[in-house]
């Protein structure tokens, strides 16, 4: 215990000083016709300056909606990272859209134009674009390689999430281990797998593609992954001082709510206190 301390009254004085994340997905697109005013506006008062540059760089790279460019490494062609916090929406060679959840990875192979083969690591949907004689894999790194033609779907495999879960809206997707397919999904169907064990369930597709709308959905969720899905969509860190918290589950719907908001829920309806340490949140 840290004695007695008022927590809400820290708690309110941590998350004043807490910077908004913008959500770069929603952000608009602005013509090449408004920069002329978008100067103007700048000069104004310099106590604007900060805010307003923060604008004019978010909607400069609107275009990549929240997705960042990094340097390749060898072998890879390129690489799009989405940081905790936001969203992002990528447009790959081929024309293949793909919209990545927060603290994703996606990286393309050197050879794409030959293959079409990609890596992911966290959570998009894709929008593959047809092509039967040059199939689209994506590599899961966790020994599950997602072989489709031409399909809608949504895939997740972050780092931390020990399966990999696939909800298919649209076509046809087989699952490979290595070079042999252990299942072929059909559409409205959901898999979970773990070591090549597949478990398959009636596809949840307003669940699943969620947070493509901006919104964060439990649905009697457990709180380990109540927890992770909190820290990349708030861009926090959670640390948990009691186990025990790891026997709940949640169940709630979130657009706009703020983490405190989200926070006072768990303790009115888990009994879960918490407190706040610049970026990290502590549950007790």
């Amino acid at each position: 215990m840290m004695g007695n301390i008022n927590f809400e009254e820290r708690n309110r004085r941590v998350f004043d000083s807490m910077p908004n994340v913008p959500y770069l997905g929603s952000i608009p697109q602005i013509s090449k016709g408004n920069w002329g005013f978008m100067h103007i506006i700048t000069k104004v008062a310099a106590v604007l300056f900060v805010p307003l540059a923060i604008y004019f760089f978010i909607t400069y790279y609107a275009d990549r909606e929240g997705v960042a460019l990094e340097a390749s490494p060898e072998n890879i062609d390129r690489v799009y990272t989405v940081n905790n916090g936001v969203k992002g929406k990528v447009t790959l060679p081929d024309s293949t859209i793909v919209w990545l959840n927060s603290g994703t990875t996606l990286s393309l192979c050197d050879d794409f134009h030959v293959k079409r083969q990609v890596n992911l690591s966290g959570e998009g949907y894709f929008d593959v674009k047809a092509d039967k004689k040059n199939p689209f894999y994506i590599n899961t790194g966790k020994g599950i390689t997602v072989k489709v033609t031409g399909t809608e779907f949504n895939l997740s495999c972050y780092e931390n999430q020990g399966d990999v879960k696939l909800c298919l809206l649209e076509g046809v997707v087989e699952l490979l281990s290595g070079e042999k397919t252990i299942y072929r999904m059909k559409e409205h169907e959901e898999v979970s797998v773990l070591n090549s064990n597949v478990v398959c369930t009636n596809a949840d597709a307003e669940y699943r593609t969620a947070w493509m709308q901006g919104k964060l959905v439990f649905n009697n969720t457990p709180m380990d992954e109540v927890i992770k899905r909190l820290e990349k969509w708030y861009g926090v860190r959670v640390v948990v001082e009691n186990s025990d918290i790891y026997k709940s589950s949640f169940t709630g719907e979130f657009r706009s709510e703020s983490i405190v908001q989200i926070l006072e829920l768990l303790k009115i309806t888990s009994g879960i206190s918490y407190y706040m340490e610049s970026n990290e949140i502590h549950l007790f």
